[in-house]
């Protein structure tokens, strides 16, 4: 595999796009490699809830609220 792509006919605003895109890639790659070692799945985080309660809550008190 090439370790070069040339970019010399492209304008300097497209030759920074590029960079920061393999950047991007490349910080993918090592959060994959990461989570792959530490044998975790991805964490997904939901919305808050708007009242504000960190607790159960029963079917009753969430129906009530709407």
């Amino acid at each position: 595999m090439e370790d070069r792509t040339d970019v010399h006919h492209l304008p300097d605003e497209e030759i920074k796009l590029v960079r920061e895109f393999v950047e991007f890639l490349r910080e993918k790659e090592r959060m994959k490699r990461q989570q792959k070692k530490k044998g975790r799945k991805e964490r997904i985080g939901f919305a808050t809830w708007p009242l504000g309660i960190k607790s159960k809550l029963s079917r009753k008190e969430i129906y009530d609220y709407l």
